[in-house]
């Protein structure tokens, strides 16, 4: 038989090396024709694909160098030429121990890449991120799971696609294990500001700026802490995105998109929460810088570490795991009669059962049931006769609203993780827009309430039912004057009151 390749290459070691090397290349073709065909970029592909499989190459390459140089000193040695296994597909025997090889070695294979492949979609699993690695991120792992980012996994937007952020996160994660096995990991744990990725690396993978949104309707249904639960709602036009002015941008989703070409802030304040000085730089190049008033901040531009460059996460903060207040999410189980409305005064109970302090979640469960439980029985006997089934399913709704939302071992609760998106339960827009910014040539960032929304206002005319727009004062359910105009919603509805 013709030889094509040197004699030294002739040799066991060598050509087991070969195996290894065009084996693993057929891997990589492999998974990066499944990376290629997925819907989502895997984040964990390129780890397989540019570490692990090339890593077993090289190994390959190494013993193939190592079986020619072997191959070559023993030639040296004996003027003999050594040859291959020689097999002869004429004897029965031989041909069934090939062709049993051959099918085994076929499994095998199918086998491991099964099990590579497999291997790689579990270290990205939610269930790998919040129960293997970082077992203490239970509620975030249970608000994730009734969250709208539901089917998109932890590692998705932690990590997000490339071989970079995957070895940045695992240096990370040391750190976090080390923290995880002593007991030494803070509670709550804060989120990850300095190590997420820009929006755009990550959010706009999915929600790309290719649409302009130009206003979405809204109805907000609430219910006030009264014995009757009164309903209260409110109509808002939300301006979303569309700036009539011409850019050579295309269009953006959101507002902030199309005026500026960057946003640029700076705090000091781990939540992000106290903005003193914000820079917006328009397309033409220029820039203005906004400086709050009555602060201490100086001319001084702020550090790297205190700067950020605006992006999705700033507001939408919490879209992934938010934990929600107690007062908003009671008004959604009642507008969709999960939580039957007639009983009397379940509007504020339910808030203030969810809002006590318990020593932890089977404490709070056994608190929110006999609590309850209790009032109707002493209160309103009649009700709690004739309404047993209703008072049992705002039981039980209440505690499972407790059970994805407050976590007492954790300290986790919608108070130590303030939703940006709005401004009713934290400070949100109002961290900039609070009329108290002011660039040097006298702009001031508005905080009129116009600027983002208008109110719809019902109106009945000669039987028909007709919405107008109006820029009319909001209409709080209860009178508070105008000290709306000069206080902020978070402030009477927020963490710290």
């Amino acid at each position: 038989m013709k030889r094509i390749l040197p004699a030294s290459f002739y040799n066991p070691l060598t050509l087991f090396g070969s195996f290894i090397v065009f084996f693993n290349l057929g891997l990589i073709v492999f998974l990066l024709i499944v990376d290629l065909l997925a819907k989502r970029p895997k984040p964990y592909s390129d780890l397989i694909i540019l570490l692990v499989l090339p890593l077993f190459i090289l190994i390959g390459v190494a013993l193939i160098i190592l079986g020619i140089v072997r191959q070559r000193r023993r030639q040296k040695l004996s003027a003999e030429e050594q040859g291959l296994l020689v097999i002869d597909f004429n004897d029965q025997k031989q041909r069934r121990r090939v062709i049993l090889l051959s099918m085994g070695f076929l499994f095998f294979t199918l086998l491991y890449a099964f099990g590579i492949h497999q291997g790689y979609e579990f270290v990205e699993s939610d269930f790998f991120c919040t129960r293997v690695c970082h077992s203490v991120m239970g509620p975030q792992d249970r608000a994730h799971a009734f969250s709208s980012h539901e089917e998109v996994g932890c590692s998705a937007c932690h990590v997000g696609p490339g071989t970079k952020y995957f070895v940045l996160s695992k240096l990370t994660g040391t750190t976090e294990l080390y923290s995880l096995l002593s007991n030494t990991f803070p509670r709550p744990i804060p989120a990850p500001i300095k190590g997420l990725r820009p929006s755009r690396e990550i959010c706009e993978t999915c929600h790309g700026p290719k649409y302009a949104l130009t206003e979405t309707l809204q109805g907000r249904k609430y219910y006030l802490s009264d014995t009757e639960n009164t309903e209260w709602e409110i109509g808002l036009l939300l301006k979303m995105g569309v700036v009539r002015v011409p850019t050579d941008r295309p269009p953006m989703m959101h507002w902030h998109y199309g005026v500026a070409k960057q946003i640029e802030y700076g705090t000091t304040d781990p939540k992000r929460e106290v903005i003193p000085w914000v820079r917006a730089i328009g397309f033409d190049g220029k820039a203005r810088i906004y400086r709050i008033k009555d602060g201490n901040a100086s001319d001084k531009e702020p550090s790297p570490e205190q700067k950020r460059v605006m992006d999705c996460i700033d507001c939408h903060n919490r879209t992934g795991h938010g934990f929600h207040p107690a007062d908003q999410i009671v008004n959604v189980l009642i507008s969709k009669r999960l939580i039957d409305p007639s009983l009397p005064g379940i509007k504020g109970v339910a808030v203030k059962v969810l809002e006590d302090t318990y020593a932890g979640q089977k404490e709070g469960f056994y608190a929110i049931g006999t609590t309850l439980s209790d009032l109707y029985q002493k209160k309103y006997p009649d009700i709690y006769s004739s309404k047993n089934e209703q008072i049992n399913q705002a039981i039980t709704e209440i505690q499972n609203l407790y059970k994805l939302n407050y976590d007492p071992a954790m300290k986790v609760s919608w108070r130590n993780f303030p939703n940006n998106q709005g401004h009713m339960y934290s400070l949100g827009c109002f961290r900039c827009h609070d009329g108290n910014h002011v660039s040097n040539d006298g702009k001031v960032l508005s905080k009129d309430c116009s600027l983002c929304h208008i109110l719809i206002k019902r109106q009945m005319e000669k039987e028909k039912s007709q919405a107008i727009l109006t820029i009319d004062p909001y209409p709080h359910p209860v009178d508070i004057g105008d000290s709306y105009k000069e206080t902020n919603c978070s402030d009477c509805h927020g963490a710290s009151h």
